[in-house]
């Protein structure tokens, strides 16, 4: 569904765009979608010399739920010393706080 948006942003930004398509509610219980965008993270860091990446210039992105798991998978990511770390986060409309009693 975000195909042609993500060939977009490649090409507009001139970068490396990876979208994940992880595994869907109700049929795959939590925590499938975040271990499939966590492990695609981790594998695309492990080779990123492949992709001709700078390795100081990784953003992760998500919007909707994707921007909760964009956000679960950097927390993760910033305890991680053997992987690059990564440049920002940006998270669309993130499902990040189901009530708010403010």
């Amino acid at each position: 569904s975000h195909e042609k948006l993500c060939r977009y942003i490649a090409r507009e930004s001139e970068s490396v765009v990876v979208s994940v398509g992880y595994r869907l509610a109700p049929e795959h219980k939590y925590p499938a979608a975040y271990e499939d965008c966590l492990n695609a993270t981790i594998h695309f860091m492990k080779n990123i010399e492949h992709y001709g990446v700078d390795p100081a210039r990784i953003i992760v992105c998500g919007d909707s739920a994707g921007g909760n798991l964009a956000a679960a998978v950097s927390q993760t990511l910033a305890e991680r010393s053997d992987l690059p770390k990564l440049r920002a986060q940006i998270l669309i409309y993130p499902g990040l706080q189901a009530l708010d009693f403010n």
